[in-house]
């Protein structure tokens, strides 16, 4: 009543088969992890351009007289609610200006030897 034929999976073989689904599962999870954390810096570097964009345009419009300095004093309180520790850097001669903004990113990222980096994403501009 037995046939010789091979029916079914091994032990060996499912174990085999568990662990290629999972390898390809923890695969998948770091890609949702890297791809939200580059998320997240897009996301920062869009909101630095744009208070870049109106630090600008208030340089532009209040540079006569002290008007700018109290905006930008503002303008630097405010953009601690939108940017991770931020730091900037601004000259102004006449008409022409530069800044650097630096901040932290959101996630923290690791070396391969598990040591966290530290690393700041920047906008330098000059203009």
């Amino acid at each position: 009543m037995f046939s010789c034929g091979h029916r079914g999976l091994s032990l060996i073989e499912l174990m085999i088969c568990l662990t290629i689904f999972a390898i390809g599962i923890l695969a998948i999870t770091r890609l949702q992890f890297l791809s939200f954390r580059t998320m997240n810096q897009g996301l920062l570097r869009a909101v630095a351009v744009q208070q870049a964009s109106n630090l600008l345009v208030r340089y532009r419009i209040l540079r006569q007289g002290n008007a700018f300095n109290a905006a930008f004093v503002q303008w630097q309180n405010n953009l601690r609610q939108w940017l991770p520790e931020p730091s900037i850097v601004f000259t102004a001669l006449g008409p022409f200006c530069t800044f650097h903004l630096a901040w932290q990113p959101l996630a923290t990222v690791f070396n391969p030897e598990g040591i966290p980096l530290d690393l700041l994403d920047e906008l330098d501009y000059s203009g």
